[in-house]
């Protein structure tokens, strides 16, 4: 009797950890066509011309992507939440955000990745995503569509409700990236060489008028779109984009030590720069850093209808990229690390 209870007692301790291993793998690690996607290591990259959502496993190697249908078929700032499995996206053919439930554990299923929410219509021509808590900040760059009025925004995300707009901010300069730093919102002014600071950004009431704090201009560039500060190592990178019709007049600027940084305008003294013909940058749009292995991730939208560019931190100068994968129409990109 002893030995049946015992042998009774393993069996069902053995069950239990096939149970929970099944468990992991369903909800962490998904193998998509072959390629194993983990969410820790997740790239994700929009469109504004091919209705899709592209997916990459920065661990694989080579490098692939994969994709799902998007809500729309222009899209441009995006973020993925590991924790809740959800990518959120700014839909520009709805002029609304939109957010992907179960995105890595559905890729692989017959109805794919579904909407989970999708937010009213308070934008028009949103450009970059960026991402506070749960609260997610729509940059709007002006245009003739909407009365060529720049702002920004904000959204919140509940369980319940879905995605609700929280305030609506006006200002002066034309948007594009975003990114929130420390209390402060660094915003890229399009059309021109400088980065804007706004102070305290969340502590400005709905509709209201905010103007840049103050403004840093970096020597050198032309007309920056995308930006990254990863606080880890203290670098901000930021990409130009040049003449928006030259398909090889793009470039990349690194400031490292960048919170060393007190001036009004950075020079070659403060940066490094990845530019030429090698480089395959000519209409860099957006980009993200890995902090794990020290590479840098361009979303390049002017070179062969769309590219997917990977380069090292330490690079410099005209050299080719280390990676380079086709995506249509690709226009940002965001990097989930753990």
């Amino acid at each position: 009797m002893t030995k049946f209870f015992a042998s009774s007692k393993l069996l069902m301790l053995l069950l239990a950890l096939t149970a929970v291993s099944f468990t992991s793998c369903d909800d962490d690690d998904d193998e998509i066509l072959g390629i194993d996607l983990g969410d820790d290591g997740v790239l994700v990259l929009s469109s504004n011309t091919s209705g899709l959502v592209g997916v990459v496993d920065v661990e694989d190697s080579p490098l692939e992507i994969e994709t799902f249908t998007a809500a729309g078929m222009d899209s441009d700032g995006i973020f993925y939440r590991d924790s809740d499995d959800i990518v959120y996206q700014v839909n520009r053919s709805n002029n609304t955000l939109v957010s992907y439930e179960d995105v890595l554990d559905d890729m692989d299923e017959d109805d794919g990745v579904q909407v989970e929410s999708e937010s009213s219509s308070d934008f028009t021509n949103g450009r970059g995503l960026a991402v506070v808590g749960r609260q997610y900040v729509v940059a709007q760059d002006a245009s003739d569509a909407n009365n060529n009025t720049n702002g920004f925004v904000i959204y919140e995300d509940t369980n319940d409700d879905g995605l609700n707009r929280l305030r609506t901010f006006t200002t002066s300069i034309n948007t594009w990236g975003l990114q929130y730093i420390g209390d402060d919102m660094y915003a890229v002014v399009d059309n021109s060489d400088s980065i804007a600071i706004f102070n305290d950004f969340f502590g400005n009431a709905d509709n209201a008028t905010i103007e840049p704090d103050s403004y840093i201009r970096i020597d050198g560039l032309v007309r920056t779109h995308g930006i990254q500060y990863d606080e880890d190592e203290d670098i901000m990178i930021l990409t130009d984009v040049g003449d928006a019709d030259s398909d090889s007049d793009g470039a990349l600027f690194i400031i490292k030590n960048f919170s060393s940084f007190n001036g009004t305008t950075a020079t070659a003294a403060d940066y490094t720069k990845i530019s030429g013909n090698n480089t395959l940058l000519g209409n860099p749009v957006d980009v993200d850093y890995d902090e794990d292995t020290d590479r840098i991730y361009v979303a390049e939208r002017k070179r062969d209808g769309g590219l997917l560019l990977v380069f090292s931190a330490n690079d410099t100068g005209d050299v080719a990229p280390t990676s380079s994968l086709e995506f249509a129409g690709i226009s940002a990109l965001w990097l989930n690390r753990d």
